[in-house]
């Protein structure tokens, strides 16, 4: 190693601990929400107004904006919403096909469906996995990988959604597949386009089309379901429950593909 490139690599070591020093403040900031949520209860339209301002004073702090996070005022926000959420719907009608496909139970429209019902579903969820996604795929997040990388952040990350979700009363075999699953694809999207909205649609969609198509008692917000005659077998449950895995996987290597040949792509115009 040159003299010469010896400040370069202090330095690249000072911003990387100053990245996961931010990364740790924000997430034990924000600790109470997804370590004891029954005890920290406060609407999701309040803690995501809550989460904006902080996001945005830490970056302010360090001369960015919202934009890094994709959140800037413009189309590019509500755009990467939607198509977040065409993706995120996609996925679990796949997933819906297959449960179809691979069980026995009939599918039926769902007479106590309500129009209004699976709207403000669709507001909730919106505004409660805007809350996580700000949480978990948002400045800290950024941090994270900055701090140890890609795929470090991305399992710590992981990690930490799952406890959320056992915290919320999961059982702990479905937070830490499910869940897990889940919190690499929604990372994924956000490191391919740099945004929390195009993750938030994945997230949020996902949510509510699973409800629109596959719970099973059905609730007002579900529309068509497969209604079982009775009680899911442990063997039924767990097919569904890898088929889901299965295609959210799938998702997760399309778009790790896609990231690296991004990255390829800009090493190759650095060098130009």
């Amino acid at each position: 190693m040159t003299t010469s490139a010896l400040p370069t690599v202090a330095h690249s070591r000072v911003e990387r601990t100053t990245a996961l020093g931010r990364a740790v403040v924000f997430l034990v900031l924000f600790s109470p929400f997804y370590l004891l949520p029954r005890l920290f209860s406060v609407g999701p339209v309040v803690m995501v107004v809550v989460l904006l301002v902080v996001s945005f004073l830490f970056l302010r702090s360090e001369g960015r904006s919202l934009s890094v996070l994709g959140l800037e005022l413009s189309w590019r926000t509500p755009r990467d919403l939607l198509f977040g959420w065409v993706g995120g719907a996609l996925l679990i009608v796949i997933m819906a096909v297959g449960v179809r496909l691979a069980l026995p139970h009939p599918w039926l429209r769902n007479p106590g469906f309500r129009i209004s019902a699976a709207m403000f579903s669709l507001l909730y969820l919106l505004a409660g996995n805007g809350v996580e996604e700000l949480i978990f795929r948002g400045y800290s997040f950024e941090r994270l990988i900055v701090a140890i990388g890609h795929w470090p952040a991305q399992i710590v990350t992981a990690l930490l959604f799952a406890v959320f979700h056992i915290a919320e009363g999961w059982p702990w075999r479905t937070a830490l597949i499910g869940t897990t699953a889940g919190s690499l694809l929604f990372g994924l999207v956000f490191v391919r386009w740099r945004s929390v909205p195009a993750a938030l649609g994945v997230h949020a969609a996902g949510n509510w089309v699973r409800d629109l198509l596959l719970d099973d008692p059905p609730t007002p917000k579900t529309l068509y379901a497969p209604l079982a005659p009775r009680m899911w077998s442990s063997r039924e449950q767990m097919l569904a429950m890898a088929i889901f895995t299965v295609v959210t996987l799938i998702a997760c290597a399309v778009l790790s593909a896609s990231i690296s040949r991004q990255r390829r792509e800009a090493a190759a115009l650095s060098r130009t």
